[in-house]
């Protein structure tokens, strides 16, 4: 399984919220070195990903709080792009209690979907903004 290597061109300009996005992937990269255990249990699966969970959110939200300070007028776009992330969080927790559920899998699956959508959304949507928050003084 491959990792989330940062790059440069990953950059949004703002260092704690670059700061930020290299947790986020480290996060998703620690989940896939775990799935790689042979004698993953359920509560280490589930501990993992309530961190990478409670991760999301905090540093969504701290963007959101940006959009809020400095009035960012694609804050709705953007902030209906976070939330189809949470959306999608949500339905991979309430899988978690299903006795059928494939523990390793379904953390494998969060981890790859969390990884790749940030990195999607650092591209085309979160460089959007880099401009408007230097602007305002957030490098």
């Amino acid at each position: 399984m491959d990792k989330f290597i940062w790059k440069e061109e990953n950059s949004v300009g703002i260092k704690e919220i670059d700061e930020q996005h290299k947790h986020f992937f480290d996060i998703a990269n620690g989940i896939i070195d775990l799935t790689a255990k042979e004698n993953l249990t359920k509560e280490e699966a589930v501990k993992s990903l309530q961190e990478l969970g409670d991760y999301a959110f905090y540093h969504l939200s701290t963007e959101e709080g940006y959009f809020d300070k400095f009035k960012y007028q694609d804050a709705p776009l953007h902030i209906n792009a976070h939330n189809e992330y949470r959306e999608s969080a949500s339905e991979y927790f309430r899988r978690i209690n299903n006795p059928n559920t494939d523990i390793k899998k379904l953390a494998e699956e969060m981890a790859v979907y969390s990884g790749n959508w940030l990195l999607a959304h650092i591209m085309v949507v979160d460089k959007q903004y880099t401009k408007f928050f230097n602007e305002h003084g957030l490098n």
